[in-house]
């Protein structure tokens, strides 16, 4: 699973560094309060298999209008090791209407977590059996519609499923933890003129013209666990081809036809290069992707059928801005490792992710190149550094919830530990490992245990410390190496001090480090054993070095601290056989702020060959705050590669100037990417100047794909912090929902109520959002609650507090009491009267949603029980 927040890639690279964030902060708080409790986290572990699933089938009927669904769930099974008496099923809000099975049940009932089936005799162990349980479901997790009932376009809706970690149990009772796999099957009944899409092969497809039905029958016949389950339906344009015999095809929402090409460019390509690379064919009967519309995730890797959100098309204009193929070989890789080998439980996530992460690399050198590979090492080693707190492992038990292991840990981390294998053992005996490794564990689960058995066989090396160290224990190394030369002696000098947070669970690393000295044409390679917090190494050289590279292959995850003589810097700039020394280089000389980086940097940005060496230079020349450096930048703007145009763009808008403006307001006027010109739009609101208001409100009402030309001029008009935009972006956000993403449109709302802060009348604007509050995009309504908060009107504070008095565990729970601090904070403490008066408002709301409750649920019997007694009028006719 991707589930990285911003899809757009930066520089060509996914900075897969940024999985982290939330579930970190998550985890800090959970670690702190047990802490202070003198508790440890409490250690989670895999459930008890009692039965052995061998079969589950689904039958469902999806119900669009009400977001809802009629299932039956039948399961084939067998007791394992001893007789079975009472079978216990995942299962959350389901309203079970029918059990039957082969053995006789005594009774059944639905818990909170589960579905409790008693038989009349205990079923004996390894005995085959069935049970089969109808059931109705209102998903609040695990299957979600997006419905024209709900503000999507009805030619585009569309429902999908999101299983992983545990969120099947709340659309279909099974076994919901990776620990057990089985076959699947599918059949699914949609109206006509839409697809349903599962895992496996299509075993028919049949359409009751009568009913105005389609029910696609869908058989995965190899074993995969529960999370890997899909269901996708919707009104869908599907682009197809093959690879050999493998049908591989992209369906996407009929509005993003054109587009879809830049997504679906990559994956056959992928496939050989993972089948060429793995050694293990792809094991499954096709490999399908699926565009949703509002996916939370980046994308999910179901068995044969990959989810990838509708936020990775994107159009031709954009150039090298954007890419889908680090997504696509994610999830293309996990098809291999997540699917046919799975992780057995959360705490060995990283067999997943790390694995799928490191292969989106792998894939990156075979097309593009050595350097690029590397360059996605080097930065997704600087999203690592930025956890240096971080005391937790990478297998770990410790969490509260699994989406907490869905961090940097698993991902970057984790190829990282791969990539520090590979780099040891060698390719090809690494290649061999994995190879084993799939072969031997294929269609079953693992933990790293069997992983390193694999490594350790094949290799003949102890690897104990090497796992302890970067997977059992938490951290990595952080150097600092200060570099000297002794002249008379002819002897470099290196220290190397281990400055990383030491304690228990981050002890000292021990690891070799490669060395580079470079004398002209001679070229010395070094590898030295760093195991002490303080060492000093000495070489004997023929001459003084001009160029002194640390880990110069990036084989090391390693935090490198090495400050350069100027002389040193330049070498390393001009070596054209090292493109990530001369990138380490640039970003060392923009710390310098002198004649000779201004100079050295200006030609990097010009001349360096290797587009990130250039990025670098324009950021560099960006944070120079001097009148050379901007000329420099503002006589580099027609730059040919996006990514580097875009860089130089980046660094325009850290000055703040008249000809910064001037330079910007071109970009916005005339730069043919539209990326590229929403981001000059954005950097233009730190700029009071009166002509950007019309300026603003032009480009709110301009047309540009999912509207973010628009969104740009938002984003600005929020910086410029004007109440003049009030009226206008009100008007938009009433009659153009439509065109904007949510997203979009919820970034607006929050904007909206920004600046309607300081109003003397809020009220407009406050009964518009407090009217949001129960869009049924709950992303929308939350960007709506938050909004409320924003504007700072103490009459949303009855309706914010009744979300909060109807569950405050919930996600809208959680945003109403954010801006009830927002309004609190700023209205200070309530007068005693004042509230009795809200407990009052609170309690009459409590009232009124309990009675709308109540009548939803007589108005949808009503419904159901009509169309019963139309069917049955219609076959009356009809006989």
């Amino acid at each position: 699973m991707w589930v990285i927040a911003a899809l757009s890639v930066s520089s060509g690279v996914a900075e897969e560094a940024q999985f982290h964030c939330a579930h970190c902060a998550i985890m800090a708080s959970q670690i702190a309060e047990a802490a202070k409790s003198g508790q440890a986290p409490r250690r989670q572990y895999a459930p008890d298999r009692t039965i052995d699933i061998h079969h589950l089938k689904l039958e469902v009927i999806p119900d669009f209008g009400t977001q809802t669904l009629a299932g039956r769930a039948t399961i084939d099974f067998a007791p394992i090791a001893k007789p079975l008496r009472q079978l216990r099923l995942n299962a959350r809000d389901l309203r079970v209407a029918e059990i039957e099975s082969s053995e006789d049940v005594a009774a059944h009932q639905v818990t909170e977590k589960y579905l409790e089936i008693t038989f009349a005799e205990a079923i004996p162990a390894g005995k085959k059996s069935q049970v089969s349980i109808q059931y109705e479901a209102d998903p609040k997790k695990g299957l979600y519609f997006r419905s024209a009932a709900m503000g999507y376009p009805a030619e585009e809706e569309q429902l999908w499923t999101q299983g992983e970690p545990e969120d099947h149990q709340h659309w279909f009772p099974s076994h919901d933890y990776p620990n057990e796999k089985f076959t699947t099957e599918v059949i699914c009944q949609v109206p006509q003129g839409m697809v349903a899409l599962s895992n496996g092969k299509l075993l028919g497809q049949e359409t009751d013209e009568a009913a105005g039905t389609t029910t696609f029958h869908w058989l995965q016949d190899k074993v995969h666990v529960n999370y890997l389950i899909t269901l996708v339906a919707g009104y869908f344009e599907k682009l197809e081809d093959t690879y050999g015999d493998l049908p591989i095809a992209l369906y996407v929402p009929p509005s993003k036809l054109s587009v879809a090409h830049n997504t679906f460019r990559d994956t056959k390509k992928i496939l050989e290069y993972f089948e060429e690379e793995i050694g293990v064919p792809y094991p499954w009967d096709k490999y399908y992707n699926v565009c949703a519309i509002d996916y939370m995730m980046g994308g999910m890797e179901n068995t044969s059928l990959t989810t990838l959100t509708s936020r990775t098309l994107f159009p031709d204009e954009v150039e090298n801005l954007r890419s889908s193929r680090s997504l696509d070989a994610h999830e293309v890789a996990h098809q291999w490792f997540g699917d046919l080998v799975t992780c057995r439980d959360w705490s060995h996530l990283w067999l997943n992710e790390g694995f799928a992460t490191y292969y989106s690399l792998l894939y990156d050198r075979h097309l593009l190149g050595d350097d690029f590979f590397k360059l996605g090492l080097y930065r997704n080693a600087r999203g690592i550094f930025g956890n240096d707190k971080d005391i937790i492992p990478i297998v770990y038990r410790g969490y509260g919830n699994p989406m907490e292991q869905f961090s940097f840990r698993a991902y970057p981390k984790g190829a990282w530990v791969l990539h520090m294998l590979r780099t040891e053992l060698g390719e090809d005996l690494f290649r061999q490992c994995v190879k084993t490794y799939l072969e031997r564990h294929a269609y079953r689960t693992v933990v790293t245990q069997d992983l390193v058995e694999i490594f350790e066989e094949l290799s003949g090396r102890s690897l104990s410390q090497f796992f302890d160290q970067w997977v059992m224990l938490s951290g990595y190394p952080a150097l600092k190496v200060s570099y000297s030369w002794d002249e008379l002696a002819k002897q470099a000098k290196l220290t190397v001090a281990q400055t990383q947070m030491m304690n228990e669970k981050r002890a000292l690393f021990r690891f070799p480090l490669p060395i580079r000295f470079k004398m002209g044409d001679k070229v010395i390679e070094e590898t030295i054993e760093i195991a002490q917090q303080r060492e000093d190494f000495y070489f004997g050289l023929d001459a003084a070095p001009e160029i002194v590279r640390i880990d110069p292959e990036i084989t090391v995850l390693a935090k490198v601290e090495l400050a350069l003589p100027e002389k040193l810097l330049v070498a390393q700039l001009e070596d054209e056989s090292d493109a990530m020394g001369r990138l380490l280089a640039v970003e060392q000389l923009g710390g310098k702020k002198n004649a000779l980086a201004i100079e050295k940097l200006t030609a990097a940005l010009n001349g360096d060959p290797f587009f990130a060496v250039r990025e670098a230079a324009a950021k560099g020349l960006g944070g120079i705050r001097k009148e050379e450096a901007f000329s420099a930048l503002q006589q580099s703007l027609a730059q040919e590669d996006a990514r580097v145009r875009r860089a130089v763009v980046s660094a325009i808008g850290r000055s703040y100037s008249e000809e910064a403006y001037n330079l910007l307001k071109r970009v916005a006027d005339q730069e043919s990417n539209p990326e590229i010109r929403s981001q000059a739009i954005g950097q233009l609101g730190k700029y009071a100047k009166p002509e950007l208001r019309s300026y603003f409100l032009e480009l709110l009402g301009s047309e540009s794909y999912d509207h973010a030309l628009a969104g740009a001029a938002i984003r600005a008009m929020r910086a410029h912090d004007d109440a003049f935009y009030v009226e206008p972006l009100l008007r938009t956000l009433e009659q153009d929902e439509a065109k904007f993403t949510s997203g979009g449109y919820s970034s607006a709302l929050r904007t909206l109520g920004r600046l309607a802060r300081n109003e003397e009348s809020k009220e407009a604007v406050r009964v518009f959002l407090m009217g949001h509050t129960d869009h049924l995009k709950r992303r929308v309504a939350r960007a709506a609650m938050s909004a409320l908060g924003e504007l700072g009107d103490p009459k949303a504070m009855p309706l914010l507090q009744s979300f909060v008095a109807i569950d405050a565990d919930s996600e809208d729970g959680k945003a109403a009491q954010s801006a009830l601090g927002k309004l609190q904070k700023e209205a200070g403490p309530p007068v005693p009267e004042e509230v009795n008066r809200l407990r009052g408002e609170v309690n009459d709301l409590r009232a009124q949603l309990k009675q709308l409750n109540d009548d939803i649920k007589t108005l949808r019997a009503q419904f159901k029980e009509s169309l019963k007694t139309a069917s049955a009028s219609e076959e009356e006719k009809a006989k």
